[in-house]
């Protein structure tokens, strides 16, 4: 069902997303209680279909960023699962989402995506120090996909101008090699 939520509209070509989505829906099914957040996110299809967006784009920011492949998936994951605290609570959705996430395991992925659930809406920093100092960069690629995949579905945003309409909203936002990112990865994906 994720892998049929995917739209050939995005930037992305279905089949890398397909691959994206499945390394993390079999990261997810790795661990106990995985199906779990799965089942929430179906609950609201047009949530699970900007969350797939958001996860495929954060992996592929951070592949042009260099992040390990080891560690892909479990990005990819914190990615999917970054707002379901909306779907918990709406008024408090950064702090419904970590205190869930916290609550299936200590697994380093309920960790790390309870982290990204409660800071991606967060200012990480004006430079790469400050984000990497305060163990930032998921969080910012998750932001900068969100912010993405908000563009990409915006009817005046056309197609090809979503990398440097993403760059004009982020720029003073975030750290300038993150923009960098930006080009680089949108550049390299089809148009």
């Amino acid at each position: 069902q994720l892998i049929a939520a995917l739209t050939a509209t995005g930037p992305v070509p279905p089949t890398m997303a397909k691959v994206v989505v499945q390394a993390v829906v079999d990261r997810l099914l790795a661990l106990p209680d995985g199906l779990e957040p799965l089942t929430l996110l179906q609950a609201d299809e047009e949530r699970l279909r900007r969350s797939l967006y958001v996860a495929v784009m954060t992996v592929v920011f951070a592949r042009v960023a260099g992040w390990p492949e080891e560690r892909l998936a479990d990005l990819g994951g914190a990615a999917l699962l970054h707002d379901v605290g909306a779907i918990l609570d709406a008024r408090r959705p950064a702090t419904a989402g970590f205190v869930w996430l916290l609550e299936r395991g200590i697994d380093e992925f309920w960790l790390r995506s309870a982290v990204v659930a409660r800071t991606w809406r967060e200012d990480p920093g004006a430079s790469l120090a400050e984000v990497a100092a305060g163990g930032a960069a998921a969080a910012v690629l998750v932001r900068m996909a969100v912010e993405a995949e908000q563009l990409a579905r915006d009817p005046a945003t056309p197609r090809g101008a979503v990398a440097p309409a993403l760059c004009a909203r982020l720029r003073g936002k975030l750290p300038d090699e993150f923009l960098e990112l930006v080009h680089t990865a949108f550049a390299g994906l089809p148009h």
